[in-house]
């Protein structure tokens, strides 16, 4: 299977996964050929972004396909960005658009990325090549702080979403600072590696657009979790099928924290309240 066949499966698993029929064989065939095209076409711009990877960079190749989907980017606190030695960016991670909107706005060619192994991403072969991997093997979890923590030591930057999951898009979802509850204090595992380190806190917003994420056929769906995966589908088929590019996304970065000294109470403490006011203060 070359390239494209296999991206364009893995978009079509990932579409029956959320409609949550992956134990319904027919439903899932019937929804993989009625959506193989968009599917294919979601696939080709991927491959074409991961070509852009090796030509430029991360972040050079990350505007064309951001502007796909995307009205707009508004970047806010670009100044609290280092423009070298180690920081590392603590985002959250309202899903969509938000991880290239973060690669453009860091703007750092040494950023690498703390991601979920998953299917989709090992196939982009350039693009994975700037993530370090973590997966439920504590093992490889432990390999992965391990790599992370001497790439800051090195003076490098890194990208990791504390919370390990979807969190709420404050444009558009209540529950962003509760969601906050779930973030892992791992910024202090890094800091006691690398204490030069620069911790920047980092905020996404308006990456979900409201007529797609709250379309009235997401009620089939019996939790608000399942509703906003379905959601998320829907969004990114009238991205690739209608070519819709309502988004006005803004990313905005707090200051720098300096850890070294801190302990893990502390330096986990000052996260969570930047990260409270960059959530109840959008830039206007």
């Amino acid at each position: 299977m070359d390239s494209l066949a296999a991206l364009t499966a893995i978009n079509l698993d990932d579409l029956v996964s959320s409609f949550g029929w992956q134990n319904s064989p027919r439903l899932a065939s019937a929804l993989r050929g009625i959506f193989h095209t968009p599917a294919q076409k979601f696939a080709r711009q991927m491959l074409a972004f991961d070509d852009d990877v090796a030509k430029r960079s991360l972040s050079l190749a990350a505007r064309p396909l951001f502007d796909r989907y995307a009205h707009t980017l508004n970047i806010a606190g670009a100044e609290n960005i280092p423009a070298n030695g180690p920081a590392l960016f603590l985002s959250n991670h309202p899903g969509m658009v938000d991880t290239l909107a973060l690669f453009i706005a860091i703007h750092r060619a040494d950023l690498r990325i703390l991601a979920i192994e998953r299917p989709f991403l090992t196939s982009l072969q350039n693009t994975s090549g700037q993530l370090i991997f973590i997966n439920d093997d504590p093992t490889r979890r432990m390999s992965a702080v391990k790599k992370t923590a001497a790439h800051l030591k090195a003076g490098g930057a890194a990208l990791t979403f504390p919370a390990g999951k979807i969190d709420p898009d404050p444009a558009v979802y209540p529950g962003a600072i509760e969601a906050l509850s779930s973030w892992s204090d791992s910024a202090s595992v890094f800091v006691r590696f690398a204490p030069e380190t620069k911790i920047i806190p980092t905020l996404v917003r308006g990456v979900l657009w409201d007529k797609a994420v709250k379309h009235p056929l997401t009620r089939i769906k019996k939790t608000q979790y399942e509703r906003e995966k379905l959601g998320a589908a829907f969004q990114l088929l009238m991205h690739i099928q209608f070519d819709q590019r309502p988004l006005q996304v803004t990313v905005q970065f707090g200051q720098p924290i300096e850890a070294g000294g801190m302990d893990t109470p502390e330096i986990h403490q000052k996260v969570l309240e930047q990260m409270q006011v960059l959530i109840n203060h959008p830039p206007t």
